[in-house]
């Protein structure tokens, strides 16, 4: 009973792969019940082999199933798992940052406002880019020119941590970032707006990569420091 049950599962799955790839059901029940199920098979090994993983999607509603403006039980519900209670050094239960309590995902991080999460970070952990891009396949280490191409006009300025006191400091730095390269470039906020203007897309970038991105809720997104 176990190996029927497994071939038929076998079996579902060689159909699904083969009908995404374009053939006909004439073709998938000739190749699977015609003698031809090794070849079945070793075609449907091949073609998930070489299918490339879907990345979360990030759009103005959220980062893959979770969405701004859920709150704790309908996000953990969503991720079918814990988050993590309020740690230091964030000490009000109305504002903090929490990851998944199962260790998944590190590289994504949820601000809850009062009970319910007002932004989404996306960052690089341990060296490691998410699997996380918008519709235009905008994620980290996409090239900065490409968020003017996928969005048109934005609004940059150099990183907080930058910036200077007054507006010659800020000039001085911006032009002196025209010569520099990797660790010796400064880091620039590029914010997209949505159509509403309440939420933002704010993409950090460095030497020409987007390196951070964060999305959510207006005026949180745009804290360097969220809840501190």
């Amino acid at each position: 009973m176990r190996r029927a049950h497994h071939l038929a599962e076998t079996a579902q799955k060689t159909w699904a792969a083969l009908l995404y790839h374009g053939y006909k059901w004439g073709t998938i029940d000739t190749m699977l019940w015609g003698g031809e199920m090794r070849r079945g098979l070793l075609m449907m090994a091949a073609l998930l082999l070489t299918s490339p993983a879907t990345a979360e999607t990030l759009s103005w509603e959220g980062v893959g199933p979770i969405r701004l403006g859920m709150d704790v039980k309908a996000a953990e519900k969503a991720l079918k798992t814990k988050l993590l209670p309020r740690q230091p050094p964030f000490e009000d239960d109305q504002c903090y940052l929490t990851w998944r309590a199962d260790g998944k995902e590190p590289d994504l991080a949820y601000v809850l406002e009062h009970g319910r999460i007002t932004v989404i970070q996306v960052y690089d952990s341990d060296g490691k880019a998410p699997d996380v891009a918008d519709a235009h396949g905008l994620g980290i280490g996409s090239a900065e020119d490409a968020i003017l191409s996928a969005y048109g006009p934005v609004k940059k300025s150099l990183g907080f941590y930058y910036r200077g006191e007054n507006d010659a400091v800020d000039a001085k730095a911006e032009q002196d970032s025209k010569n520099a390269k990797g660790e010796d470039s400064p880091e620039y906020e590029v914010e997209v707006e949505s159509p509403d203007h309440e939420r933002s897309i704010l993409f950090t970038t460095k030497a020409g990569k987007i390196i951070h991105l964060s999305l959510g809720m207006k005026p949180m997104v745009l804290e360097p420091e969220p809840c501190q």
